[in-house]
């Protein structure tokens, strides 16, 4: 992997990202600010839920972002104090900023599907233009079904999909134009108008906003290429496109804390989160809770990265007071 092509990527999303993180939307008590993502999207749900089963122990509010590559930001400059990250997002960004780098995983989550919508009867590329209108006659239709149809076209990409969606355009030689859009709508719109032949969004699934479109409009675009690391292959449906056993495009997500002192209120804090999460995962896998609780088969895997420590230490130093005492 280019790793000089992705600090150069990463700097310039992140100068395109608002300078300053968005209050915490809870008002009142806060033990741990939660850094999560934008409104009605899955970080956001799998915030509620472990505020639901969690909040008792550890109070938490939220910093709502534009995703992940925001979440580290936030985390990086302390305006977050836990929050959520795609892992290739973590790992291009590590190079640069060492606080990304120390970062520690209280606990792997779901995947993340990377997205690509395109139009269904095709798009119009090459056409020219008399006062931002296209002339008759002119340009070729091009209909995007598979990664391969990208290549030389562009595209609008939205939160961590705006990283993801260059470094597969580079490791799989699209060479694709990409315009950031600041939500998944507006993404849309330059869809709609001409202006781009693709949307890329990366959500966990399902997506409300992807289960809401239709297959007379739009077209999910498969992936057909052997993932490259560190991503997945995953399968799953849309029945309103059309899309069964589709085959996505993935990145693990993990939730992420600083590596706080050990015996500092914040490790504390953390540290109860995690124990809670962790002593309740059943419920949120089996509960009234969102399906991607479901994927989490391994609560200590970090994906190569530093697992936080804190329920393990903490259960260490219990029993060595206990022992003391006795």
């Amino acid at each position: 992997m280019n790793l000089h092509f992705i600090a150069a990527a990463t700097l310039a999303l992140l100068a395109a990202l608002p300078a300053h993180a968005a209050p915490p939307a809870d008002e009142g008590r806060c033990e741990l600010r939660v850094a999560t993502g934008p409104r009605g999207k899955v970080y956001e749900k799998l915030f509620a839920d472990m505020r639901s089963v969690c909040g008792g122990e550890v109070a938490l509010c939220a910093v709502p972002s534009e995703g992940g590559l925001q979440n580290l930001s936030l985390l990086s400059a302390s305006q977050a104090d836990i929050g959520l990250a795609q892992l290739d997002t973590v790992e291009a960004m590590k190079d640069g900023d060492e606080n990304v780098r120390q970062l520690q995983v209280l606990l792997p989550l779901h995947s993340n599907l990377l997205h690509v919508i395109s139009l269904t009867a095709g798009s119009k590329v090459g056409a020219r233009t008399v006062f931002d209108k296209p002339v008759p006659g002119t340009g070729r239709t091009v209909q995007v079904r598979t990664y391969d149809d990208l290549r030389d076209l562009r595209g609008a990409a939205v939160g961590s999909a705006q990283l993801m969606g260059q470094m597969i355009s580079k490791q799989l030689g699209l060479n694709i134009v990409f315009d950031n859009a600041d939500s998944d709508e507006r993404a849309l719109e330059l869809l709609r108008s001409g202006k781009v032949q693709a949307v890329f969004t990366t959500v966990g699934w399902p997506s409300p906003f992807v289960g809401q479109l239709r297959s007379d409009t739009y077209t999910l675009v498969r992936f057909e290429h052997k993932p490259p690391p560190p991503y997945q292959l995953v399968k799953r449906n849309y029945q309103s496109l059309g899309a069964l056993n589709h085959p996505f495009l993935a990145a693990p997500n993990l939730l992420l804390s600083p590596p706080y002192r050990s015996s500092g209120s914040y490790f504390k804090r953390v540290a109860a989160l995690q124990r809670c999460l962790v002593k309740n995962l059943d419920s949120l896998q089996e509960g009234s809770f969102h399906p991607g609780w479901k994927e989490i088969r391994d609560a200590q895997n970090s994906h190569g990265l530093l697992l936080f420590p804190g329920a393990a230490a903490q259960a260490a130093a219990t029993s060595e007071t206990v022992t003391r005492r006795k």
